[in-house]
């Protein structure tokens, strides 16, 4: 029978991991493993260790929640920017990068990975791998960096995180939008793009009338953060309200600061019983309406009950269902379907039920993991 451990030290973690190393027995780290392993609960390597303003870095443990993470920074007027919103609050700084989660606010500044500046990985071998450091000097050259602690890549345990930060904004304004229909939302999008209007975030919800969500909303729901200096915030909100108003959108929220919509809404990205977080897809902006009628098809030839939420401005859909266990045959469809429309899928749904991903990225990655865990004893 599998038992749960808590590591209290770094020293702890390298000792448990040399320990199964040399024993040949499994370890298994940000998921769940068959009986026969132990598991290790990263929740006590929750330390802060320093937050550094001068180079705008912040050197965390991996159990670190994101929210008291942006709770601490903002004290000393920072912010990281994957913490900077309500959607991961509950999540830690380990879960976020194993699981590649995408930041929310990657439209204006970018992907979870570019936050990333170095890290202290304890291999297999109970050994310590430094990578990266505080200064961009540091991480040129390979970039080991991000390749020890790409999503789902089992090549150690990550027991430090470099986090690069950035001041808080002077102001923010959230606001929250519904238009009637896919058609309506994605030419209010394009619009917005023309015209260089770069929101924090653009967070969409499909609330139409096939959607698993329950709410007393409807239509396609649009939560928005524009960030900065008062004046450009202004600016950028008097014309998105002009296209707003273009397409018949509805104003549900206009407010400075935390959004209570947002709110009711960071449910998405946490694990919950009524639904799966199960698949993200990269989908080509162009390409996102003609997809959105062939995703409900297939769901409702399969009885399958699903529906898509993500950042549209930036192609990145994901899917939700309503029960815990959605069929394979409809998530090989729907990724079938994306790869024509010329989108790729993350492949979360192949990791998460255990298939090995395919292809030559693939088989570079066994091969690493081979060399750097030669007993697999992490995550086998």
């Amino acid at each position: 029978m599998s038992q749960s451990v808590l590591p209290q030290s770094i020293k702890e973690l390298q000792h448990l991991l040399w320990t199964a190393a040399d024993s040949d027995y499994p370890v298994y780290v940000y998921r769940e493993g068959p009986q026969d392993g132990v598991i290790i609960d990263l929740s006590k390597l929750n330390e802060i260790i320093e937050i550094d303003p001068a180079n705008l870095v912040a050197t965390v443990e991996p159990g670190v929640k994101l929210g008291a993470l942006a709770k601490k920074l903002a004290e000393q007027g920072l912010r990281f920017i994957p913490a900077d919103t309500l959607f991961y609050q509950d999540k830690t700084v380990g879960e976020l990068f194993y699981e590649g989660c995408s930041t929310i606010s990657s439209l204006k500044y970018g992907c979870t990975k570019h936050f990333l500046m170095g890290s202290e990985v304890v291999l297999p071998s109970g050994e310590i791998l430094k990578t990266g450091g505080k200064t961009v000097k540091n991480v040129t050259g390979y970039d080991f960096t991000r390749f020890f602690n790409a999503p789902y890549t089992d090549f150690g345990i990550t027991a430090k995180y470099l986090l690069k930060l950035l001041p808080v904004p002077e102001t923010r304004k959230s606001v929250s939008v519904s238009f009637k229909g896919i058609a309506e939302l994605l030419a209010f999008i394009k619009d917005l793009k023309a015209s260089h209007i770069v929101p924090a975030y653009l967070l969409w919800v499909d609330l139409g009338e096939q959607s698993v969500f329950r709410t007393d909303s409807s239509g396609q729901l649009v939560m928005m953060e524009f960030d900065g200096l008062s004046e450009e915030v202004s600016e950028q909100w008097k014309n998105t309200e002009i296209f707003i108003k273009k397409y018949k959108g509805a104003i549900y929220e206009v407010s400075d600061g935390c959004s209570e919509m947002a709110s009711k809404w960071s449910c998405l990205y946490r694990t919950t019983d009524k639904y799966v977080l199960t698949e993200e897809i990269k989908m080509p902006f162009t390409a996102q309406g003609e997809f959105y009628k062939i995703f409900y098809e297939k769901a409702k030839a399969s009885r399958v009950k699903a529906s898509l939420f993500g950042q549209l401005a930036e192609g990145k859909l994901n899917i939700v269902f309503a029960e815990n266990y959605p069929q394979d045959t409809f998530i090989e469809n729907i990724i079938e379907a994306v790869e024509q429309a010329g989108g790729v899928s993350s492949g979360k749904y192949g990791r998460l039920t255990g298939k090995r991903p395919a292809g030559i990225l693939a088989e570079l990655e066994h091969r690493a993991k081979i060399a750097l865990d030669p007993k697999m004893i992490l995550n086998r």
